[in-house]
């Protein structure tokens, strides 16, 4: 089973042109007419699409644009350079490392190198990842409007989102934060429930315009869900082992519609008009 998520957010131009470039550019040429062409490796990709995101940013910047570079920054979202699905995501750059993280996937970070101030934006390179942020309003899924564009690099595949400058500790990246754009999914797959009412472990979208949606029957059975991402049709829904988890999983967990759970950790999902989409249960409040 393929397991590439996709999280959604604002893509500029250049770093999207620099990253269509790149990877258009990465083939190598068959040696004689009987050879294919075959994929540069990830490391030959990344510098690539890393030369051209560093051209992209211009020449040094002046003391005034420096300044909208420094201290920390938190960022999340993701769509890769050629729109391709990848996971939901969180960055967290601080003075001296990065942590990336994405649900299920576990996280990824280094020590962060001196910071490359350019007169359209700024990079920094921390470990196996590479970091672009651009003073542009970004608009995230729910309508708000961040001043930072950003852009991870890591594995050969570009990421895509928003940023702020600061870093909140309690704010924690979660499955559910892509929830509205799974909904078609999540009630194709939820209409194959028995013991009702199934709650909604774990979700997150393929990278093959499918869904991957967990759930917990009333029962306390666990299935998992394949769903076309329109709500078109669920063609799997298989029972799980409850030792088969991901990172994240059940934390929280979705109840569609209906009147809240009882509990104390429970707060109201909505999507991005504002309507209650159902009920999210936390382990913690």
């Amino acid at each position: 089973m393929r397991t590439g998520f996709r999280a959604v957010s604002s893509l500029t131009a250049a770093l999207a042109a620099a990253g269509a470039l790149a990877l258009a550019g990465c083939q190598r040429q068959p040696q004689d007419s009987t050879e294919t062409d075959a994929p540069a490796n990830t490391v030959e990709r990344e510098a690539e699409i890393a030369a051209e995101q560093l051209a992209a940013l211009g020449d040094p910047a002046d003391p005034a644009t420096r300044a909208l570079y420094l201290g920390d920054f938190q960022a999340s979202g993701g769509l890769d350079a050629l729109g391709a699905g990848e996971g939901a995501w969180e960055l967290r750059l601080l003075d001296d490392y990065a942590q990336f993280s994405r649900p299920g996937l576990g996280e990824d970070g280094g020590v962060a190198g001196e910071r490359d101030f350019r007169e359209h934006g700024m990079r920094v390179e921390a470990g196996p990842l590479t970091i672009t942020l651009k003073y542009e309003a970004c608009s995230i899924a729910s309508g708000v409007a961040l001043p930072y564009v950003a852009h991870v690099l890591f594995e050969g595949v570009g990421y895509q989102g928003c940023a702020r400058g600061g870093v909140s500790e309690n704010e924690r990246l979660t499955w559910a934060m892509v929830l509205p754009e799974l909904i078609p999914a999540i009630d194709a797959c939820l209409a194959r429930v028995d013991a009702r009412p199934g709650r909604v472990t774990f979700a997150g979208a393929l990278d093959d315009g499918q869904v991957s949606v967990r759930i917990r029957e009333a029962d306390g059975s666990r299935r998992e869900c394949i769903a076309d991402s329109s709500g078109a049709s669920a063609g799997i829904y298989e029972p799980i082992s409850d030792l088969d988890r991901r990172n994240g999983e059940g934390d929280p967990e979705f109840q569609r519609g209906g009147e809240a759970p009882r509990g104390q950790c429970v707060e109201a999902s909505l999507d991005n008009a504002g309507q209650r989409l159902g009920w999210l249960i936390k382990r913690n409040c």
